[in-house]
């Protein structure tokens, strides 16, 4: 099913390469020429680094979407990738759309909702445990709710999208934008198993 796999080497991705290109091309004829003439992407997409998720998810392609993807789908406040990811999608880029993109079944999820954030640091992991401390806050944030949940990993994707959705909305840049009506944000949770969007929060 998959093109490439662990047992690929360099060779074999310079083939998909070509064979990816021929393809496009001939789909889509005037995309690489376009291409090179510069960006004017319509969208931040910001989601988790999951190999199941990206922007593919909305139908589009190169150049039509900037992306920008971390474990999780954090976006702290005074991170410094996350400032200069807004700063340049927002003011250089001049996106008007960005969309926040959690997902069902995530590793990260899924560890702080089973209590094993700190085996991560028992594994050579302890950047990793720092990093989820963000989703840690956020399980702690809604345990009663949490405790109750028929599926409550679930329930934690959902509750940590929004959580980012609040980063991203009072962050000055997407804020400023967003008062000229210059911008509109978005968060989405990717079902894995069906590929289909669903709508959380929004400030459309």
């Amino acid at each position: 099913m998959f093109t490439l796999s662990h047992e690929s080497r360099l060779v074999d991705l310079l083939e998909a390469n070509q064979q990816w290109t021929k393809s496009t091309s001939q789909q889509h004829p005037d995309l690489f020429p376009t291409n090179a003439k510069g960006q004017q992407p319509h969208t931040l997409f910001i989601a988790c680094s999951d190999s199941r998720v990206n922007e593919n998810c909305l139908g589009v392609l190169p150049g039509e979407v900037f992306s920008w993807r971390s474990v999780a789908n954090i976006c702290r406040p005074n991170d410094l990738s996350t400032l200069s990811t807004l700063e340049f999608a927002v003011n250089c880029l001049k996106v008007n759309k960005i969309v926040l993109c959690g997902h069902t079944d995530c590793g990260g999820i899924n560890t702080c909702v089973s209590g094993k954030l700190n085996n991560l640091r028992e594994n050579n992991c302890s950047h990793l445990a720092d990093h989820l401390q963000e989703v840690e806050n956020t399980r702690l944030s809604y345990r009663e709710e949490l405790a109750v949940s028929d599926n409550p990993a679930r329930l934690l994707s959902i509750r940590h999208a929004e959580r980012q959705f609040v980063h991203l909305v009072t962050n000055p840049t997407v804020k400023s934008a967003l008062q000229e009506g210059n911008l509109q944000v978005h968060a989405l949770l990717y079902n894995v198993d069906t590929g289909l969007l669903e709508k959380l929060t929004s400030t459309e």
